[in-house]
């Protein structure tokens, strides 16, 4: 998930919001690219962050997984304003 934060947001504060979410199925959350640059409004940047998702007694479906990422996104949307980037 790549999402657009205030240049203030800092990567572990993402994370920690993340986290607290406390989704049985995630296993992991790590930022791992930012990305600042012309395409972005003035005082904005993207992060880029991996969530893994695991579920060892069955398989998760397309709807597991578009369900938690809708929670996590909404989750980063209440607290900072993120948006997913284009």
């Amino acid at each position: 998930m790549a999402v657009v934060v205030d240049e203030a947001v800092s990567a572990q504060a993402i994370v920690d919001a993340l986290d607290a979410v406390k989704l049985p199925y995630v296993e992991r959350i790590e930022p791992f690219d930012l990305y600042r640059g012309a395409r972005l409004p003035s005082g904005k940047k993207s992060l880029a962050i991996l969530v893994l998702m695991q579920d060892t007694e069955r398989t998760l479906t397309d709807a597991d997984i578009d369900s938690a990422m809708s929670i996590l996104l909404g989750a980063l949307r209440d607290r900072f304003g993120a948006t997913l980037r284009d």
